[in-house]
Order: structure tokens, then C-alpha cells, then sequence
């Protein structure tokens, strides 16, 4: 049988990589990626398989079937390559995995495996759930579903937890909540009012949560979560961080710092202002968005959508959007794109991805938005979403550049490829002037085959390009340095721009520039360490032949090469050898106001049993409070 599946499993594996499909974690990609696990754990427990054999049978596949299906042949490096890329990441794990299950299994009493322990297989060691059932299955067990299901939805809710507390807010409803909402009566909240700015909105409280139970009133100091029969704030969703501000009534001021969406309800969390007060269910409200926050955050989330149409344009369409952070401050968008399958990312493709944004922004483009049926807005050409994810129906399409009325009109056009057209029920500007300017700042991997890119929009971008252009314009400067103080700027120059908020691609090609500046750096210094040492040997060399005719039988003298202890070194060496003299040589710096001296005495003379050389070298250090290293050779250092 094992021999069956991993046949079987090779093959379906094959096609579909070869038809564009890649192991992942979500979806359909999640389903390869069971069933790649499945065929590497069968290869290693039940045929002793070596490792790399599964993605070894790729060739053998290609062989059979390569001529009825071409694509096979003509993907064959590619799918071998994502193969043993997982095979490899899975076999890190299986091991100890494996032996985890055993201990488990062992533990058992009864027939049921404990829900927790299939939750850790899968959670630590990246074992699907149906791969535990099927080991599972294989001694007479049955695997505890539900209570696997109930360790994901804690840990899920943890998760969630320190999100929201972090967020400034920790009460979260469970179905438990939301079901006895239902049965009282409440309706789901209206938030259509939250695409409405700049207006307060009148509202009426229907239920006060405080994290446990349901209460009828509340007092200062309280920290709730507040149901309104309808609402302007945005409930923290698809990415776009929550709206904050505040419930103003007579009983005066609730300060909203957490919005979220449970089950339709949405859950303002906060207190009451002041140190008394008190609200109760059926108190009118007026809501009152923080709109200047709004404001930061509706451009980055424009600007997520037109990198998301920018990332496709210069990479291609395999990326696929794999989640999405839109803060005040920042933007943050995940993506798919395996550097070993679709190639690395290098500085002129940040450089492409930020400009087509940029040129989406001066071009002033209006953007629109419009709710239509689900159906409709999956005709439109080149509209985008996040695969896996659940929309509602209707839906709301968001496009930049186009009404959607005229995508609807003719959703087949090819011109619409060219154009942001996503699902998104978030807030975003009206034209695309509003964001400013988009500063792509970093791209880097976060998992096997996700990308991530963090940018700014607004002020923050134009300071962030304003900065790289002084930072570029600092390197270029420092290029007619003197060699002396170039090493310093050199350092602190790359210290400076490795912490600098600056474009991408703006930053590789200053390190770039600070890479030029090091190896012109090591010539200058190669060139004057070469000049030093020459200097230093001929000065030393002419200094202890006149010591030596006017019958001096040593010789000290100072050479001016900075703190070139290596010069110095070959200087004494030299004279030693070549004159057989002691020789003591200095050499300051005096812009550190710092010295350093060599000194040698010919080993196996009569000097030396006179003269110990750092006994010598001490003395001379005395009034400058120097210190000097142990002899060794006849040869000694000091500073």
C-alpha cells in the first residue's frame, strides 16, 4: 500500500506544481502540503526510504509522462526543486515528530488520542491533522476531532487576546455572546455609516459587555464594550487597524480605544471619562470618530492596493496576497514569492514597485467604490482578492482610476488588468493626490515562499526620501575626504543608514556607494602603509649609520607615520638586522595626542646581555606614562 500512495502522491503533486499550484498553508495550497507530508512520512517510516527520496521520483514521473504532457517536461527543474524544498523543511521536524506521536500513542487509555496532542503535532512539528489520523488509524486509534478543534479555537483566541490587549483592548465576544444577543433581540450592527467622514453619528446603546456577562448599566472607570443599534466607527477587519474616538452622551464621554467585529456585532471597547458617570442600555449616543487618525490610515490602505497591483506588474501574476497590516503609521503587506521558484528581489524591483505607486499618486487618480452582488464583481477582469478569504454578498469593489460602474459595463475588458480593482470594505482616500508620496522601505521573507514589504505614505514617505537624499549626498561628499578622517565617516556613515527610515532601494544603492568608499579606503590606506614603511626603514636605516659614524652605539629617533606600528616594526627589524645596533624608533599622531614606539636590541650580543629591550622601552615610556608590551625577539612595543 505505501508504495501506492507515494506513487499516487508524487503524481498528483507533479501536475498540480506543474500547473502553477505550490505547497502552502492556506487553501488549496495547504492541501498539497498534506499530502506531500503524507507521502515524505510513508517514505521514511514505512519503506526506510533515504532522505531526498521522495522528490528524487520527480525524474521518474517526467519519464512516463512527459511526452503526453509536455508541461511536465517543461517544469520538471521547478517542481523537483519545491518538492525537496519541502521535503526538506517537513524532515527537520518528522523525526521528532514521530517520536512525539509514539510517546502519545503510548499514553493512551483506551481508543482515543488525545485532541491536544494531535493540536501540538500539528502546531509544533507541522503534522496535518489527517496525517495524525491516519498514524493514528494505524494502531486502532481514533483521533479526538473535536477536541483538536477546541485547542485550535484557544489558541486562535490567544492569539486574539493579546492582539486586542495590545491594541489597548482584551474584551472579546464568543459565540456563547453573540448567540444570547440573538436571543434578546439585538440585531447585528448597521456600520454602512462608517464611509461617511467628518460627521457624528446618532446612535442608540443596545447591550454593555464586560468581557463575562452582559450588564445593564456601567460606571466610570468600567473597562466594556459597548453594541450600538448602529455605528460610524470601522471595526478592526481586513487588515485596516480599528477607528478610535469617542460616545458622547448625557452621561458624558466614552472614550473608544478598541473597535471590534463579533458575529456582526460590532464592540466598542473603553471607559467612561471622569472619575463618576454612569450608562445604561437604551442611552442615546453620538458617535465621534478620531478622523485625524483616520486620515493617516486611509492613504496607506489606497497605497496597499496600488503596491498590490504594482508587486504583480513587475514580478508577475503568481503573487498572491497572503495578509495585510494598515496602521497609522506604517503599511505592512505579505505576499507570495519563493525567491528558489520565481527569483530574488533585488533593488531595481523595489525600485519599479515604488515608482509605479508614485506615478499612481501624481497622476491624482480618483478612486472609487461601490457594493455590488459577489457574482458581479468576480467577472471583472484582473480584480483581486485575498484567496481563502470569506466576502460577504454583496460585496464592496474598490478601484483606482475607474468607476466601477464602468468595470460592471463591460467586466471582460483587458484594459481593466492595468488598473487596482480589489474586494475591500476598508476606508480609503478619494483621490490618490491625498496619500502624498509612497516610500517602500523594506522587503524581506517571513516564511518559506511569504515576502513581506513595510512603507510609509504621506509625510512620513517624503521625510524618508528627503533623508536618503542627504544620507546619498553625505557618501558622495565623503569620496574627497582626507584618508585619515575617512575611515571614520565610513563607519559612521554605514551605522547611520543600516537604522535609517529610507526607501529600499534607495538604501542598496547608498551601501553600494559606502562599499566603493571602503575599497577606495583600503587602496588609500594599502598605498600609504606601502609609503610608511618605505619611509620608515630609509629614515631609520640613514639615522643609524650617522649614530653609527659618530661612534654612538644606539640609536633613537622619532619618524612621523602616524600609528603605524607596522612600519615602525619593520624599521627597527631592519636596523637590527642589517646595523646590529639597539634602536629605538616614535612615531605620534597628534590628533589623538597619542604615540607609539618600537625598539629592538640584537639577540646574542653583548648590548643584550646589557640591555634587556623592555626594560629599556619602559624607562623611556616613564614620562609619558606609556606602558610596554613582553619582549619577544629582541623586539618590543609600547605607547
Amino acid at each position: 500500500m505505501a508504495y501506492r500512495v507515494v506513487a499516487d502522491h508524487i503524481r498528483t503533486l507533479s501536475f498540480a506544481i506543474a500547473d502553477g499550484a505550490s505547497p502552502g498553508n492556506e487553501g488549496r495550497e495547504y492541501v498539497l502540503r498534506r499530502i506531500l507530508r503524507r507521502a515524505v512520512r510513508y517514505c521514511s517510516e514505512v519503506l526506510k526510504a533515504p532522505e531526498g527520496f521522495f522528490s528524487r521520483l520527480v525524474r521518474i514521473v517526467v519519464e512516463v509522462m512527459g511526452d503526453v504532457f509536455p508541461e511536465l517536461k517543461q517544469h520538471e527543474a521547478r517542481i523537483g526543486d519545491i518538492i525537496a524544498a519541502e521535503e526538506a523543511s517537513f524532515g527537520k521536524t518528522l523525526v521528532k515528530g514521530i517520536e512525539k506521536f509514539k510517546k502519545a500513542a503510548q499514553d493512551v487509555q483506551g481508543r482515543i488520542l488525545s485532541g491536544k496532542d494531535a493540536f501540538i503535532l500539528w502546531d509544533t512539528y507541522g503534522f496535518p491533522l489527517d496525517l495524525t489520523q491516519l498514524m493514528a488509524e494505524e494502531r486502532g486509534l481514533i483521533v479526538d476531532v473535536d477536541g483538536f478543534n477546541n485547542a485550535m479555537d484557544e489558541a486562535r483566541e490567544k492569539s486574539r487576546s493579546a492582539r486586542n490587549k495590545q491594541a489597548g483592548g482584551a474584551i472579546v465576544m464568543d459565540a456563547d455572546a453573540t448567540s444570547a444577543l440573538h436571543k434578546k433581540g439585538v440585531s447585528t450592527t448597521d456600520d454602512s455609516f462608517k464611509f461617511i467622514w467628518f460627521q457624528p453619528h446618532e446612535s442608540v446603546i443596545k447591550a454593555i459587555y464586560n468581557g463575562s456577562e452582559f450588564m445593564e448599566n456601567a460606571t466610570a472607570g468600567d473597562d466594556v464594550g459597548i453594541v450600538l443599534e448602529s455605528t460610524s466607527f470601522y471595526a478592526e477587519q481586513g487588515g485596516q487597524i480599528f477607528d478610535t474616538g469617542y460616545l458622547d452622551g448625557s452621561f458624558g464621554s466614552f472614550q473608544v480605544c478598541n473597535v471590534q467585529i463579533f458575529g456582526g456585532f460590532v464592540l466598542h471597547i473603553g471607559s467612561l471619562s471622569g472619575v463618576s458617570g454612569k450608562f445604561s442600555v437604551g442611552d442615546k449616543v453620538t458617535c465621534k470618530v478620531d478622523y485625524d487618525r483616520r486620515r493617516l490610515i486611509a492613504p496607506n490602505h489606497t497605497c496597499t492596493h496600488m503596491l498590490n497591483f504594482a508587486l504583480r506588474e513587475v514580478l508577475g501574476n503568481h503573487v498572491d496576497q497572503k495578509g495585510s497590516i494598515v496602521l497609522p503609521e506604517k503599511l505592512r503587506f505579505d505576499f507570495s514569492h519563493d525567491p528558489n521558484r520565481d527569483g530574488a528581489i533585488n533593488a531595481d524591483h523595489l525600485r519599479k514597485i515604488e515608482a509605479i505607486v508614485n506615478e499612481q499618486i501624481k497622476s491624482e487618480l480618483d478612486v472609487y467604490s461601490k457594493e455590488v452582488t459577489l457574482a458581479e464583481a468576480k467577472r471583472i477582469n484582473g480584480l483581486r482578492a485575498v484567496f481563502g478569504e470569506v466576502y460577504p454578498d454583496p460585496v464592496r469593489v474598490v478601484a483606482v482610476g475607474k468607476k466601477v460602474e464602468d468595470l460592471l459595463a463591460d467586466p471582460e475588458n483587458k484594459e481593466w488588468s492595468s488598473i487596482s480593482s480589489e474586494l475591500c470594505g476598508g476606508t480609503h482616500i478619494t483621490n490618490t493626490r491625498e496619500a502624498k508620496a509612497f516610500a517602500l522601505l523594506s522587503e524581506e521573507g517571513i516564511a518559506k515562499g511569504v515576502r513581506r514589504i513595510t512603507a510609509v505614505t504621506t509625510e512620513s514617505a517624503l521625510k524618508a526620501m528627503e533623508l536618503g537624499g542627504l544620507l546619498l549626498k553625505e557618501v558622495d561628499d565623503a569620496s574627497n575626504m582626507e584618508v585619515r578622517l575617512l575611515e571614520k565617516k565610513v563607519a559612521s556613515l554605514k551605522t547611520t543608514v543600516d537604522s535609517a527610515s529610507i526607501p529600499a532601494a534607495q538604501k542598496a544603492d547608498i551601501r553600494a556607494k559606502i562599499a566603493q568608499l571602503q575599497n577606495q579606503l583600503k587602496k588609500a590606506q594599502k598605498k600609504i602603509a606601502e609609503q610608511n614603511m618605505q619611509r620608515a626603514v630609509t629614515t631609520a636605516t640613514e639615522l643609524a649609520e650617522v649614530a653609527a659614524k659618530e661612534g654612538k652605539t644606539f640609536c633613537v629617533t622619532r619618524i612621523d607615520v602616524g600609528l603605524d606600528a607596522a612600519a615602525l616594526r619593520e624599521a627597527v627589524s631592519k636596523v637590527v638586522q642589517q646595523k646590529g645596533m639597539p634602536v629605538m624608533v616614535f612615531s605620534i599622531d597628534e590628533t589623538t595626542n597619542k604615540a607609539v614606539v618600537y625598539a629592538g636590541v640584537p639577540e646574542k650580543s653583548e648590548q643584550s646581555k646589557l640591555l634587556e629591550v623592555s626594560e629599556w622601552l619602559t624607562n623611556a615610556l616613564g614620562p609619558l606614562k606609556g606602558r610596554c608590551g613582553k619582549g619577544k625577539g629582541g623586539l618590543a612595543t609600547g605607547q
